[in-house]
């Protein structure tokens, strides 16, 4: 299973394009919105705050977010998909190996080669709301833990389910419109649709939210899900469903 998950990790490393655009949406962004924030301080402290801060630290962890999971859900829809469309996933059944097994390596492969960058881009924000705070009040260790715990769950989530979603339906690009579309567009505006009453907990996006540090989501409004064991169990089950999709997809496709 190691050698397997490796070389996982070795195609996904070799698709460049994928590579550094993940790079770029979770370090690249946020270093160059501190950069922006960090001159236009410097330049006018009047009229603009500093960059780091409480405020920078809650405003950074929220854009690294939503920015990791389009990262996300872009390795996790390639690896999902990698071996149909290079046309090696014939040789790969028939070394003998389980059907099971080639999409369990999937998920270790696609993990490492995000994880490293979204903690990259999580030290980027910490040491700037630290260094770049300016006198005003600055997280303390505990909420830099959770946040980072947070945001390595929610990006994580996209990543898996996308892995799932596109190894079900066989379509990098579908997987990748279908979920961008569904976290950005549907499920926000479902989310707002009161008449749905509780039914509206099983949308994920609201099942995060309530695992957050509550300094990220103060200003959100409430929350959708008032518990974090009902939070936990609707995450569980769009995992549960959609890797378990892909999965019978992987183990019973045609070689």
């Amino acid at each position: 299973m190691n050698r397997l998950a490796n070389a996982e990790l070795l195609k996904l490393r070799k698709r460049r394009p994928l590579f550094w655009w993940t790079l770029v949406l979770t370090v690249g962004v946020v270093s160059v919105v501190y950069a922006i924030i960090a001159i236009l301080h410097l330049s006018d402290p009047a009229h603009h705050d500093p960059a780091g801060g409480i405020n920078g630290f809650q405003g950074s962890a929220i854009g690294l977010t939503l920015a990791g999971s389009v990262a996300a859900i872009m390795v996790g829809a390639a690896s999902g998909t990698l071996d149909v469309s290079s046309g090696v996933f014939r040789d790969l059944v028939a070394t003998g190996r389980s059907r099971w097994e080639l999409f369990a390596a999937r998920v270790p492969g696609s993990l490492a080669l995000f994880l490293p960058m979204i903690t990259l881009g999580y030290i980027v924000i910490t040491v700037c709301s630290l260094g770049l705070a300016g006198g005003t009040p600055t997280p303390d260790a505990g909420l830099i833990a959770r946040g980072f715990g947070w945001v390595v769950l929610a990006t994580g989530f996209d990543l898996l389910i996308a892995l799932g979603l596109s190894s079900f339906i066989g379509s990098r690009a579908t997987a990748i419109g279908v979920l961008i579309g569904w976290q950005f567009i549907a499920a926000p505006l479902l989310s707002q649709v009161t008449f749905l009453g509780p039914v509206r907990q099983a949308l994920f996006g609201g099942a995060l939210d309530r695992l957050a540090p509550r300094v990220i989501t103060a200003d959100n409004g409430p929350l959708l899900v008032h518990s974090a064991a009902i939070a936990a169990i609707v995450l569980a089950c769009w995992l549960a469903v959609l890797l378990g999709a892909g999965a019978w997809r992987t183990a019973t496709r045609d070689a």
